[in-house]
């Protein structure tokens, strides 16, 4: 299977994840941030492609838990319509649903398990760039878990096994 590259695309950020070389499991890999300058993210998200040579893009489509498509996902759809002029892959949409939360509790529980409670945090400063690092960790994780859920998905099918 070809390595797949997978965008949780939001209104400031984008969550990227990347599966490895076999497509088993799906790793966060990076947060881009989202400028006004669209070819920008178009160039840093073709360079991101080159660097870990995906062969295939899984965008998280944001679908309302009523099964349609509202407006996040609409823009969402717009903008995977844009990005395809500027890059050499082919793209999938896969249900988003619920992937935020997930990645959150995920980040939780690794919290709870890390060595004791967090240390606190010296100043507004500190706790200001604490929360920026949770959410880029949230957004790919999210993104992960978007890839993961596809990749799950394609290896059952391929394999005719459920998992």
């Amino acid at each position: 299977m070809a390595r797949l590259m997978a965008l949780d695309v939001g209104m400031a950020r984008i969550g990227v994840a990347i599966s490895d070389a076999t497509g088993f499991l799906a790793s966060p890999y990076t947060t881009l941030h989202v400028t006004r300058d669209e070819a920008q993210t178009w160039k840093a998200i073709q360079h991101l492609i080159d660097e870990t040579e995906a062969e295939g893009l899984v965008i998280g489509l944001p679908i309302s838990l009523d099964g349609e498509i509202h407006s996040q996902g609409e823009r969402v759809q717009a903008f995977a319509e844009r990005l395809k002029e500027h890059i050499t892959i082919p793209c999938t949409f896969w249900d988003e649903r619920l992937s935020t939360v997930e990645a959150e509790r995920l980040l939780g529980e690794r919290g709870e398990t890390e060595q004791g409670k967090h240390r606190k945090a010296n100043g507004r400063k500190r706790v200001q760039a604490k929360r920026r690092r949770r959410k880029q960790e949230v957004d790919a994780l999210a993104a992960a878990v978007i890839l993961q859920e596809y990749l799950d998905q394609h290896v059952s099918k391929t394999r005719g096994t459920d998992v």
